[in-house]
């Protein structure tokens, strides 16, 4: 019975000599680590950081308590960002979390392994980043933007405020694949109601001039875009081109509203930043992006300057301010 005692309390002495060890390391165990990567400072490819990371605190996800999450700006430069996901991939982080296609394909570049989530990506079936929507089989997953009947309906809008119109002319960048299938959305569309849409590519600033110097000398009445990161990059000039000609236009997202264009209609992109929230979660408690179905937007928002309507001398109709998410007045 000795013996046996003084063996229970040498068993418990030497439990107790472990345990603060055992605590210490469980105490050191390192926070998951998020990093959050972007090229642009406006677009698609901008960052909302305080939409996704309060979707995350809502999820219980907290910076510097229960994960880390560190933020990265590309500042426009390919290169820059392709450095910076290197280097993320190189120091073994956890997720990497980038707000639409360019990002994502420099990321798909760089691992095939580090879990992917993208917030606002076009198509990313086109783009060669998941093999399908439903099973993306590989390490990406998240939100897709691609909506053709939204662009489509964007002709109408444009329609609506203007019921004359006949002739209006759209902006795009062919290097994104899937924008030359929204342009064809588009076209279709506006043929339906009786609208010539005339359709310019642009890849660079001296290319954006000579589309909107072409389409208004072929006659377009109304003015448009297909969402790009590229194209947002010009919206302050799209926006002094359409005044500066009395040209009512119609854009994929309010920061053209903001800065003085007529109407948005588009994808809420805070929202979909929040969605990116919903992913992240569910991949840190051990879902792989290969099983995870992409997701397309619910919430779309109509904006409508009234300012510049005025100015345009256009008159809203109450059926279209009615339907406004947000007016500015």
């Amino acid at each position: 019975m000795a013996k046996s005692l003084r063996r229970l309390i040498c068993v418990m002495a030497a439990l107790l000599a472990t345990a603060p060890s055992l605590l210490s390391a469980q105490a050191a165990k390192p926070l998951p680590r998020i990093a959050y990567v972007w090229l642009f400072g406006v677009g698609p490819s901008a960052p909302f950081a305080d939409a996704f990371t309060g979707r995350m605190a809502e999820l219980g996800w907290v910076d510097g308590q229960t994960i880390t999450i560190s933020y990265h700006d590309a500042q426009g430069d390919p290169a820059k960002l392709e450095a910076i996901l290197r280097k993320l991939v190189d120091s073994k982080i956890d997720i990497v979390v980038v707000p639409c296609t360019p990002e994502a394909v420099a990321a798909k570049k760089v691992t095939s392994t580090v879990p992917i989530v993208v917030a606002a990506t076009g198509d990313a079936v086109k783009s060669g980043l998941i093999e399908s929507w439903a099973r993306p089989g590989r390490n990406i997953t998240g939100v897709s933007a691609t909506l053709h009947d939204l662009s489509a309906k964007r002709v109408e809008i444009l329609k609506e405020i203007v019921p004359n119109l006949t002739k209006v002319g759209v902006v795009w960048n062919p290097v994104r694949g899937d924008n030359a299938d929204e342009v064809a959305a588009m076209q279709d569309r506006a043929r339906k109601i009786g609208v010539e849409l005339i359709s310019q590519q642009v890849r660079d600033r001296d290319e954006v001039g000579l589309a909107l110097t072409t389409m208004l000398r072929d006659g377009i009445r109304g003015l448009s875009e297909v969402g790009d990161p590229f194209i947002y990059t010009y919206a302050p000039d799209f926006v002094a081109f359409a005044a500066k000609n009395s040209l009512p236009a119609v854009y994929d997202n309010r920061y053209f509203v903001d800065h003085g264009g007529l109407m948005s209609y588009g994808v809420n992109l805070p929202a979909m930043h929040r969605r990116a929230a919903d992913f992240t979660d569910k991949i840190l408690k051990g879902a792989k992006p290969a099983d995870l179905p992409f997701e397309q937007p619910s919430k779309f928002e109509l904006v409508i300057n009234l300012k510049t309507a005025k100015t345009l001398g256009l008159a809203v109709p109450n059926s279209l301010l009615v339907r406004a998410d947000e007016v500015i007045r």
